[in-house]
Order: structure tokens, then sequence, then C-alpha cells
């Protein structure tokens, strides 16, 4: 047996999910990862996922990274998986790679999340202020954020 067959077979058997799509364009961007991984701790950050924060993170990635929705839950395997788990403890070193206008959209996007529920709570608003301080971000921003959003 030539070596690329055992290899096949090896990867046949493997638990190492393998990403297609949208999906495989993220698992092999650490960047994009990044941002989808803190995009979903904003859905996280009162401790329970509603379903509004969890429709408006799937949007955001439809939106921003091509994620379909027929692929969201390849999305969450791989946001839950080693591979996910690895760039989140790097998240902000390859966040802070981004511009300051990509960085802000960011934070923008977090905060939609943290506002598609009706009960915008302490711990949000303290996660988002943290987050826009760990994205080199004055979180003075997130006022700012929310008068253009009031505006037509």
């Amino acid at each position: 047996m030539s070596t690329s067959v055992l290899h096949y077979i090896a990867q046949m058997f493997s638990r190492e999910p393998h990403w297609h799509g949208a999906v495989g364009e993220l698992a092999a961007d650490p960047v994009a990862l990044a941002e989808v991984l803190l995009l979903f701790r904003m859905v996280l950050a009162d401790g329970v996922v509603r379903s509004s924060q969890l429709s408006a993170f799937e949007q955001i990635c439809q939106r921003q990274f091509g994620v379909k929705a027929e692929d969201m839950e390849q999305l969450h395997v791989l946001l839950d998986s080693p591979q996910g788990q690895s760039s989140e403890a790097e998240a902000f070193s390859l966040i802070r790679q981004l511009d300051t206008d990509k960085r802000s959209a960011l934070l923008g996007d977090m905060m939609r999340i943290a506002r598609a529920n009706a009960e915008f709570d302490a711990s949000e608003e303290k996660l988002l202020r943290r987050m826009a301080e760990l994205l080199g971000l004055d979180p003075d921003s997130l006022i700012e954020f929310e008068t253009r959003k009031d505006e037509p």
C-alpha cells in the first residue's frame, strides 16, 4: 500500500472535524475566527443564551463572514472545538492586528448582539466596556455607538 492510501484511511478515522465552505475559511483564518469567538462571547455574557441574541449573532456571521444558515451548527461545533478554544486564548492579540475601523465595527456588532435582547443588563455592559478596552478602543465609544444607532 502506498503512503497516500494509508494517510487517507487515517483521515477517515480521525476525530478532527473537516470544515467546509465559509466555516472552513473561518477555521483557516485565525483573526476572523477570533472575531466570531468574541461575538459569541457576547451571546453568553449574561449566562443565558437568548434566541434574539443568537439570531443577531447568526445574522452578523452571515453578513460579515458568509456563514449560511445551514452551516450554523457546523460553526458552533468549530467554536467549541480545540481549534476554537485555542483561538479564543489568543483572540485579543489577533484582533489587535485589525485597523481601528474594523475593531470599532466588531465592537458595534457586539453591541447589536447585546441590544437584541430587551433586557440589557450590567454584565453585558461590563463585558462591552472590558472588550472596548481590550480592543484598544475608548469605552466611551459605546456611548457614541448608541447615539449613532438612534439617528435616522
